[in-house]
């Protein structure tokens, strides 16, 4: 058990990086008007493929009797925003052209990158034992 709360409990350092990086590096292939690069896709991926790992185990957590929180006040947002970082890129992926427009596609992905940072800082803050 203490494995998987250390890892919920570190994992959202790797979100915060890998979304605020995208982010950065998202925002300046929108205002260079280029298109996706497959690196930067890979980091989205990546921390995506964070978010719901950072999720499953948080339902492990939850399997096991333990809340974030401590149970106490507002305790469910966590799970709120948890869930948004994790459909953050599925949705993303309905809204973009494939291909088609590049500079959209950019930007939506911008735009995700952000939604993933602000709803994982605000998990990580309703999350730990006060």
């Amino acid at each position: 058990m203490s494995i998987i709360l250390l890892l919920h409990q570190y994992i959202p350092y790797v979100i915060f990086a890998l979304s605020g990086i995208g982010l950065i590096w998202g925002l300046v292939l929108f205002f260079m008007k280029k298109g996706p690069a497959k690196p930067w896709m890979s980091l989205l991926w990546v921390a995506f493929g964070a978010s719901a790992l950072q999720g499953l185990l948080g339902v492990v957590m939850l399997l096991m009797g333990l809340k974030p929180g401590g149970g106490q006040g507002l305790y469910y947002l966590h799970y709120v925003y948890g869930a948004i970082t994790i459909f953050a890129i599925p949705v993303a992926l309905t809204y973009a052209s494939g291909g088609k427009n590049a500079r959209r596609d950019v930007l939506i992905y911008c735009i995700v990158a952000l939604i993933m940072l602000a709803a994982a800082i605000r998990a990580f803050m309703t999350g730990p034992v006060a």
